[in-house]
């Protein structure tokens, strides 16, 4: 679902924004936020006729896990209609560049609103006809003072449907002089509180709360792949559309994972088949390698809609089993578009030549074997891609979808042998 966002002039939302300006999704200030703090682990937040109270486990800010629940009460004013509905909703927006507020994830639920049951009792034969009129409902209101009227509700928040799927955090970055690294991007969650009386003279009650979805923890130590001797490294190699006189691949750590605080460490080798010496002098100083990272961003994706025809096609008479598999058929499914999707080139380099030749790391006093000495590559480069803090990080999940390709190629004259190879960064 993708929303436009309206001019400030014409923004009038219905709901009470219990943060009053959102200044950052994750850092929110606690007087903003007007929270009223019940607990070290519980939070409230009130508008008219309504009070939600959230239990988070990092004290007055509404932080939660992607596996946590979302557990909590609303309390109702006593002056509020003793019947109506409860609507709670819990939406995720995908907002880029600030131009269009993708919504990928909602949920809701609704609590039913009902006066408690009278308790039962045996009524006698002067009880029945000293009751002259049913109880009003502002009797039924001033009676149930006395008795909260609070409602607990469990919401639990959806999970992936294949492995990798992960529920995206809360994140928040800005374009930092001019670094292509980082754009205007925010992934905010907000809980939405509604209460509709069944009195249509009472208006209804909305309460607007952003909360902060964050990953598990055990996430959050990974490292690059390298292992303690620094050899864990996998190769793969680069193709290309003819039989060339020479191979290449790029080297990179096993994990293909990387945080956003390093970089990303490679080697691009080659060797020609057969082994020349001549040729190999002359790949290494002519051949140019470019080395590309790429972000791949796309949004939810839209029905299209079923446009009907201006001139039907003419009918024919079908049999009575025709016209009964013809109405049993199913329909075919209806087609997506993708409202959003950017291809950006945030990291490029150029470099001439392979400067080194790979060898064999040896005892002192020590020579490598003839074998060994074969099977090393004719031509080495050694680099190093610095990645940024604050820049968006890979998102797997139905409706927003962060992508990052590393895109290597080795050109020597007509020739071009290329690869690209998905990598994650979280």
């Amino acid at each position: 679902m993708t929303e436009s966002l309206p001019s400030p002039s014409e923004a009038t939302p219905p709901f009470h924004d219990a943060s009053g300006y959102l200044l950052a999704c994750v850092y929110l200030s606690v007087r903003a936020l007007g929270l009223l703090c019940l607990s070290c682990s519980e939070c409230g937040f009130s508008a008219s006729h309504i009070e939600l109270q959230l239990v988070s486990a990092q004290g007055p800010i509404a932080v939660f896990s992607d596996h946590d629940q979302l557990c909590g009460r609303v309390v109702l004013d006593h002056q509020a209609h003793h019947t109506g509905k409860l609507i709670l909703s819990v939406e995720g927006c995908f907002l880029y560049s600030g131009q269009t507020k993708h919504v990928f994830c909602r949920i809701s639920h609704t609590i039913d609103v009902a006066p408690p049951l009278p308790t039962t009792s045996g009524f006698t034969f002067r009880d029945v006809f000293g009751m002259r009129r049913a109880p009003s409902s502002s009797h039924l209101s001033l009676k149930s003072v006395s008795t909260e009227r609070s409602y607990p509700f469990q919401l639990s928040l959806p999970q992936g449907s294949k492995p990798g799927e992960e529920m995206p955090p809360s994140f928040i970055s800005q374009t930092l002089g001019g670094n292509p690294m980082t754009t205007t991007c925010e992934i905010s969650y907000k809980f939405f509180l509604t209460w509709h009386p069944e009195l249509f003279a009472e208006p209804p009650s909305c309460l607007e709360v952003p909360i902060v979805i964050e990953s598990e923890r055990d996430f959050q130590s990974k490292d690059a792949g390298l292992g303690a001797s620094g050899d864990a490294w996998v190769e793969m190699p680069l193709v290309t559309e003819r039989t060339l006189p020479m191979k290449a691949a790029i080297a990179l750590p096993t994990s293909v994972s990387f945080c956003r605080d390093s970089s990303i460490p490679y080697f691009v080798v080659f060797s020609t088949t057969p082994r020349s010496r001549s040729l190999a002098r002359e790949i290494a100083a002519d051949s140019t390698i470019a080395i590309s990272l790429v972000r791949q961003t796309e949004g939810p994706s839209r029905i299209l809609r079923r446009v009907a025809k201006s001139n039907p096609r003419l009918k024919r008479k079908r049999s009575a089993v025709d016209e009964d598999e013809f109405r049993h058929k199913p329909l075919p499914d209806i087609p997506l578009r993708t409202c959003f999707q950017e291809n950006k080139t945030i990291y490029s380099d150029f470099l001439l030549g392979f400067p080194k030749r790979p060898r064999h790391f040896c005892e002192p006093g020590a020579h490598p074997s003839l074998e060994a000495q074969t099977s090393l590559p004719d031509g080495l480069l050694k680099g190093k891609i610095p990645l940024h803090k604050d820049m968006l990080p890979c998102i797997d999940w139905p409706g927003i979808s962060v992508k990052y390709y590393l895109d290597v190629s080795v050109i020597n004259g007509i020739d071009d042998l290329r690869a690209r190879i998905p990598v994650k960064i979280y």
